[in-house]
C-alpha cells in the first residue's frame, strides 16, 4: 500500500538548519509517512548532517529516500523530481531551513480524511531572531474567493509548506513548475491548485515554523533572477487563465498584485540597472491601481515610471538606512 503522506524536502546550503528540520519530521506522531530529501548538489555538509540524524531514528530509516542531483538544478527542478519519486496519497512540502510541530501531519491528514478535502491549510509560526509571531492563513467559503485571494497574494498565503495537498493536484501537468522558476514558484503552484481543487479547508492552529534567519535564502538578495521569475510568473498565469477562458474575469483583479510585485522588487533591489531594465513592465496597468499602493510604493513607482533612476536609488538607500536604524534600535531595547 502507498504511504498516506509524502514529505518532500529539497536541500541546498542549509547546514545550520537541517538537523532541526529533519528531527521535527522524524518526531511526527503519525507513522505512515515517506520522506524524500532532494540533495540539489549542496556544497556544504547538509547531507552528512541529515544522514547522522537518520541513524538516530532507526524506526524511520526505511521510510527515507535521499535523491542526489548531479549538479545544482534549482528549487523548481528539485521539487518536481521529488513529486515524481513520491507515492503518498497526500503531499507536504517542507523547506529544509524550517521545522514543524510533532502533531502537524496527524491533525492535517485526519482532517483531510474526515472532510474529504483536497487541501488542508494551517497557520504559521513566523520565527525571527528575537521573536515569534503567528501568521494566520485565510481560507474562504467559495472556490472563487479562494482563487481571487491567492491571486491578490494578500490574505491567503501562497506558501505550499502549510498545506497538505491531495496527490492529484501536484501531479496535474499544469501545476508543475517550469524549470528555472525558483522565485514565485509556490505562488505559481497555488494558483493552479486553488483553481482545480474541489474542497479546501482550514485547521485554525499553527504547526509550521517559518524561519527568517537563513541568510542563504533565495529571497534575501534581489537579483535579475527575481525580476525574470516574477515576469515569468505573470506571463504564465495570463496564459493559464486564457486557456481556461477565465482571463477576462480576473484581468482587473490581477492589476494590483502585478504592480505590487514589480514595485516591491524595485524597492528591495540594490541594483539600479534592474530598475531601468524592468521599468516598463506592467506600464499599461500600474497607474490604474496607484491609489491602492503604500506611500513608499507610490514614490518608487513614479520615480521608475518617469525614469528618475538616480533618485530611485537614493530612495532605496534611504529605506535601507531607516530599516537598519530601526533594527539596531530594537536590538538595543
Amino acid at each position: 500500500m502507498n504511504p498516506k503522506v509524502s514529505i518532500l524536502i529539497p536541500i541546498y546550503n542549509v547546514s545550520p538548519f537541517i538537523e532541526k528540520c529533519a528531527t521535527s519530521l522524524f518526531n511526527q506522531n503519525f507513522d505512515d509517512i515517506e520522506y524524500i530529501f532532494i540533495n540539489d548538489a549542496t556544497p556544504d555538509d547538509s547531507v552528512e548532517k541529515l544522514e547522522r540524524i537518520i541513524e538516530q531514528y532507526s524506526e524511520r530509516k526505511h521510510q527515507v529516500k535521499i535523491i542526489h542531483n548531479s549538479t545544482n538544478k534549482g528549487l523548481a527542478f528539485s521539487r518536481n523530481r521529488a513529486i515524481n519519486e513520491s507515492i503518498g496519497d497526500y503531499i507536504l512540502v517542507v523547506d529544509s531551513d524550517d521545522y514543524i510541530e510533532p502533531e502537524m501531519i496527524e491533525i492535517l491528514y485526519l482532517k483531510a480524511q474526515s472532510e474529504n478535502a483536497d487541501i488542508v491549510v494551517c497557520d504559521f509560526f513566523m520565527e525571527y531572531t528575537n521573536k515569534t509571531e503567528i501568521y494566520p492563513d485565510i481560507i474562504f467559503e467559495s472556490k472563487e474567493d479562494n482563487l481571487i485571494s491567492i491571486i491578490k497574494h494578500e490574505q491567503t498565503s501562497s506558501s505550499l509548506c502549510n498545506k497538505l495537498v491531495r496527490r492529484y493536484l501536484y501531479t496535474e501537468p499544469e501545476s508543475r513548475v517550469p524549470d528555472g522558476l525558483n522565485y514565485c514558484e509556490d505562488w505559481y503552484v497555488m494558483t493552479r491548485m486553488f483553481y482545480f481543487a474541489n474542497k479546501i479547508i482550514k485547521v485554525n492552529q499553527a504547526f509550521y515554523h517559518y524561519c527568517h534567519n537563513n541568510e542563504n535564502s533565495i529571497t534575501k538578495t534581489i537579483l535579475k533572477m527575481h525580476f525574470q521569475n516574477m515576469a515569468m510568473f505573470w506571463e504564465h498565469l495570463d496564459i493559464f487563465l486564457k486557456q481556461h477562458n477565465e482571463y477576462e474575469k480576473y484581468r482587473k483583479i490581477m492589476e494590483l498584485p502585478k504592480t505590487q510585485s514589480k514595485v516591491r522588487l524595485m524597492i528591495d533591489t540594490h541594483l539600479s540597472p534592474l530598475r531601468k531594465e524592468y521599468s516598463n513592465l506592467f506600464h499599461d496597468v500600474e497607474m490604474n491601481c496607484i491609489s491602492q499602493l503604500k506611500r513608499g510604493e507610490v514614490i518608487m513607482l513614479l520615480l521608475v515610471r518617469y525614469k528618475l533612476f538616480g533618485l530611485a536609488q537614493l530612495f532605496h538607500n534611504l529605506l535601507v538606512f531607516k530599516k537598519q536604524r530601526n533594527t539596531s534600535k530594537t536590538a538595543i531595547e
